[in-house]
C-alpha cells in the first residue's frame, strides 16, 4: 500500500472518528426566538468540547489559525492531517461588539470550521422546536429541559448502536440471550433516567470540574466492569449507584471545607 493510500485510510478513519456525537453532558440547549413563554431550542456545545474531540482523535495533528475578514469577521482555518478547510465567524448584535466580540467570532468560526470536517455538524441536524421558557430566569423549565435531554440521549445511542450490534454478532448464543434483555433495558430513556442522568452530571462537574469527563469514564468503567466507558450505556440500578457514592464524597468533603472557611 503505497503512503499516499495509507495517508487517506488513516484521514477517513479520523474523520469518522470526529463525526461521532459529543456525550450528551458535553451539549446543552440555548433558546434561539422567544414568544411569551416558549422558546426555539437551538443545541450548542461549548468550544472546549470540540478542542477536547480533536486532541483525543487527532492528538498534535491539528492546528488552527485566524484572520482578521472586515470590521466584524473573522476566517479560520482548521488544518487537520495536512488538510485545511475554512469558514468565517462575525459578531452578529451590539453585546458581542463590545469586549468579547473578537472571541465570540472566533468560536463561531471554529466551530463552523470543524463541521468542515463533520465535527459536531449533527447539531445542525437535530430536530429542533418550541420548548416551554421561563423569560424571568432566561431558562428552559424543568419539564422542557429533560425532553431536550431525551433528545440528545436517544441520537447519541442511535449513532453509537452499531458498536453494540457487532459485538453481539461475535457473540456465542448464549451471551446473545444474556445481552439482548440489556439492551432492551436501555433502550427506553424515561423521565426518571433523564433526571438521573441529569443528577449524575450535575454532581459530577459539581466534585471534579473539568476533571469531570475523565472520572466519569473511569468509574463506568468500573461499575460496567469494563464493558464500557460512556454513562448512557448504564442501567438505572449502575446510575444510581455513582450518585449514591458521589453523595458520600460530597458530604465527606462539606467538613472539611467548611472548617477551612472558618477564620483562624
Amino acid at each position: 500500500m503505497c503512503d499516499e493510500t495509507k495517508s487517506g485510510l488513516e484521514l477517513d478513519q479520523i474523520l469518522d472518528e470526529l463525526r461521532k456525537p459529543f456525550h450528551p453532558s458535553q451539549v446543552t440547549w440555548k433558546p434561539g426566538a422567544v414568544k411569551d413563554n416558549r422558546a426555539l431550542a437551538l443545541a450548542y456545545a461549548d468550544l472546549r468540547a470540540y478542542m477536547n474531540r480533536l486532541d483525543e482523535v487527532c492528538g498534535t495533528n491539528w492546528s488552527v489559525a485566524y484572520e482578521p475578514w472586515g470590521e466584524d469577521r473573522i476566517i479560520c482555518r482548521l488544518t487537520i492531517m495536512g488538510v485545511t478547510r475554512s469558514s468565517t465567524g462575525e459578531t452578529t448584535n451590539e453585546s458581542e461588539r463590545s469586549e468579547i466580540g473578537g472571541t465570540v467570532a472566533e468560536a463561531q468560526a471554529f466551530k463552523r470550521a470543524s463541521a468542515m470536517f463533520g465535527l459536531g455538524r449533527y447539531l445542525y441536524n437535530l430536530p429542533t422546536g418550541w420548548a416551554d421558557y421561563d423569560p424571568a430566569s432566561k431558562r428552559f423549565t424543568e419539564k422542557a429541559k429533560a425532553k431536550l435531554m431525551g433528545i440528545l440521549v436517544q441520537q447519541y445511542r442511535r449513532a453509537t448502536d452499531t458498536k453494540v450490534e457487532l459485538a453481539e454478532l461475535f457473540a456465542g448464543d448464549g451471551d446473545q440471550e444474556i445481552a439482548q434483555p440489556e439492551k432492551e433495558e436501555r433502550a427506553e430513556l424515561t423521565p426518571e433516567m433523564v433526571a438521573l442522568f441529569e443528577e449524575f452530571n450535575a454532581l459530577g462537574h459539581e466534585l471534579y470540574g473539568e476533571q469531570w469527563q475523565q472520572v466519569c469514564r473511569r468509574n463506568v468503567r468500573r461499575i460496567s466492569g469494563g464493558l464500557s466507558q460512556e454513562s448512557s450505556d448504564l442501567t438505572k440500578d449502575q446510575v444510581q449507584k455513582l450518585i449514591a457514592g458521589m453523595l458520600k464524597v460530597k458530604g465527606a468533603r462539606k467538613p472539611i471545607e467548611e472548617a477551612v472557611a472558618i477564620p483562624a
